[in-house]
């Protein structure tokens, strides 16, 4: 993405002449939440600036890139004993139900964490780049999960997981005991977390009902720019 990006922020990058972190805090909206507390790197003012501006937001900086369950446990104290839900900015969805309500009705429905899951082709999961199959049943738009891969396998057609979580106060703890468990100076990623939560019947998949859209690589920014500016 640094063709598109240059050295600022990708998370500003325009789609459809909006900044891409705009599109997901307007999903946040639609999905009734009014608190946002958004992760950043270090180093990437623009961002801040931009944010700075935008009622109900708060900001945390993650001081090294070591894996997004690293992000998220920075939103523990935010969430003090409320669900955290979580949303990537470089995951659009075009839906007739903004995605994260999806996972936010899921999650009052049954009362656990909830991961959002997309249905991919091999073709799909190799131009994302590395990414976990997720065996289960579907159950109407319920996906029940089974077995979490780790990141890298590869299957003709796969449901995966995508930027949209609802994660209860005892997930977010749970953290600092999956960061145990890997070796040291792993990444401390989302898969296992849900692998941890799976194990112990605490996870749900939600199957999202629209288009996603991975704005993180440049032909998922093109096509992002192409539908959103109908």
């Amino acid at each position: 993405m640094r063709s598109i990006a240059g050295d600022g922020p990708k998370e500003m990058v325009p789609i459809a002449g909006r900044p891409a972190i705009d599109w997901v805090l307007g999903e946040c909206a639609e999905s009734g939440i009014d608190e946002i507390l958004v992760v950043a790197a270090p180093g990437k003012d623009a961002l801040v600036q931009h944010l700075s501006r935008t009622p109900g937001v708060e900001i945390a900086i993650q001081r090294e890139p070591r894996g997004l369950a690293d992000a998220i446990r920075l939103g523990r104290e935010f969430a003090a004993d409320q669900p955290l839900a979580v949303a990537l900015p470089d995951n659009i969805f075009v839906a007739p139900t903004p995605a994260l309500a999806q996972v936010l009705h899921a999650h009052r429905t049954v009362g656990t964490n909830i991961v959002a899951i997309v249905e991919i082709s091999a073709r799909e999961a190799v131009r994302r780049g590395a990414t976990a199959a997720l065996d289960g049943e579907r159950v109407g738009a319920a996906y029940r999960i089974t077995h979490i891969s780790d990141k890298g396998a590869r299957a003709a057609m796969a449901y995966t997981a995508v930027g949209r979580f609802v994660f209860l106060p005892e997930a977010l703890a749970a953290i600092d005991i999956v960061e145990k468990t890997i070796p040291a100076g792993a990444e401390l990623d989302d898969v296992p977390l849900m692998q941890w939560l799976l194990a112990r019947g605490e996870l749900e998949g939600r199957v999202i009902e629209g288009q996603f859209l991975d704005v993180g690589l440049p032909s998922g920014y093109s096509e992002a720019n192409d539908l959103l500016s109908r």
